[in-house]
């Protein structure tokens, strides 16, 4: 394998000239707009000016109209880093041990993408797109993460196709933009997919949301090759707003089908492709919000293929906002599999030196304390939290008791 070759500066200059020149931009007209504000007043009292962050990622918007054939273009980009410290009875670990071609310096770049949005046709329609971008930019693109177009015939139906990520289950429908946990929950991961190319529709019908989605199951750099089977998705949700008085509740009932030759890495990978070892998932989730609190829940089962053996757990998540910026959350986890049917993270825990059993386990608890402090929305945050582990070893012996400290710093526009 050839060794790719590393960065020598320590904060990469190319973040600036992609993700960071848009705020330059907004910056300048930013104090050009204060500028102008010290003329005279008019006899209209004036608007409440906008903030400067608002300028900011206000100036990633190439153009916008009110209608027409285009109606809105912007760029978008994501820049996610963290650091992770462990410790378990199977050893230390943490960011510091991810493959050196995925960190600045001790810290992951989780994810970094760049791309555009925008909307069509008196803004019915819609097209996105974003590419992975590898941290040590050797080579500079990753891959395709989405490309994908959309039109709402009415809010009863919108239609779309091209490629995005399977959504399952509360954690998969919540992007990792807004999410409110430094990483996902386990038992999502293990029933995790991928991004595949496809089609789907989503509507609601007074309190009722629909989905139903069809995509091909190979997982591919850019777009399918038809070579990983098929995954059919179908959702049924009720909108409870009205009925409860809440700000925001809802219940889902998300449901997943995959054939023998999906695969969640496909032809296009090294070492590819990698079988997806679930026949069917199903998902009850429900999400409910008033003022500053929050309650979401998820119940999760995953019937395995062959070796795999079943799964099933619960995710159970409150948050509160203790000011307009700062926000607690917390959150537990419960998961138990036939067959040591789960794995710890590969992310973290598993890089552990002295993990058993390749951290295969037959039941599992997580327990998440965390603080978010939004400086301007989930545009730009800060997020830390402290999660304690365990999994018992199933059938063969493993065992582990963990905790980590986890830091990040979330960015978007």
């Amino acid at each position: 394998m050839v060794q790719r070759s590393h960065p020598s500066f320590s904060l990469p200059k190319l973040l600036l000239a992609l993700l960071l020149s848009v705020m330059v931009k907004g910056a300048l007209q930013a104090a050009s707009g204060y500028g102008a504000l010290a003329a005279p007043a008019a006899a209209i009292t004036p608007k409440k000016p906008a903030s400067i962050y608002d300028q900011i990622w206000g100036s990633s918007v190439l153009y916008k109209a009110h209608s027409g054939f285009l109606t809105s273009l912007a760029l978008q980009g994501i820049l996610q880093l963290q650091d992770d410290q462990g410790w378990s009875d199977r050893g230390d670990f943490g960011s510091r041990d991810r493959p050196q071609d995925s960190r600045w310096g001790d810290f992951e770049v989780r994810r970094l993408r760049l791309g555009f949005k925008s909307k069509w046709l008196d803004g019915k329609g819609r097209l996105d797109g974003l590419i992975d971008i590898n941290a040590d930019f050797n080579p500079f693109y990753g891959r395709i993460n989405i490309l994908f177009f959309e039109y709402a015939f009415s809010e009863a139906l919108t239609v779309g196709f091209g490629k995005h990520q399977a959504y399952f289950g509360l954690e998969r429908t919540t992007s990792s933009r807004e999410f409110l946990t430094i990483e996902r929950s386990l038992l999502t991961d293990v029933l995790w997919t991928g991004w595949y190319t496809g089609i789907w529709a989503t509507g609601k019908v007074r309190h009722f949301l629909w989905e139903l989605a069809a995509y091909a199951g190979d997982d591919e750099r850019e777009f399918t090759t038809f070579n990983g089977g098929a995954i059919i998705q179908a959702g049924l949700g009720y909108d409870l707003k009205e009925a409860t008085g809440l700000d925001r509740a809802s219940i889902n009932f998300d449901y997943q089908k995959a054939t023998a030759d999906t695969s969640v890495k496909g032809s296009t990978f090294e070492g590819a492709p990698a079988p997806y070892e679930f026949e069917s998932a199903l998902s009850l989730n429900s999400s409910w919000e008033k003022g500053p609190c929050a309650f979401y829940t998820d119940i999760l089962h995953g019937h395995g293929r062959e070796s795999q053996g079943d799964v099933s757990g619960l995710i159970l998540m409150p948050a509160f906002f203790a000011t307009q910026k700062l926000q607690f959350v917390g959150r537990y986890q419960y998961a138990v599999a036939e067959n040591d049917g789960l794995r710890l993270s590969s992310r973290y825990d598993r890089l552990a030196t002295g993990i058993t059993d390749k951290g295969h386990g037959g039941q599992y608890h997580a327990l998440y304390l965390g603080a978010n402090y939004y400086i301007y929305g989930h545009k730009l945050k800060l997020m830390t939290g402290l999660e304690f582990v365990t999994l018992s070893g199933g059938g063969h012996g493993g065992s582990y008791n963990g905790w980590s400290w986890s830091s990040a710093l979330r960015l978007y526009f």
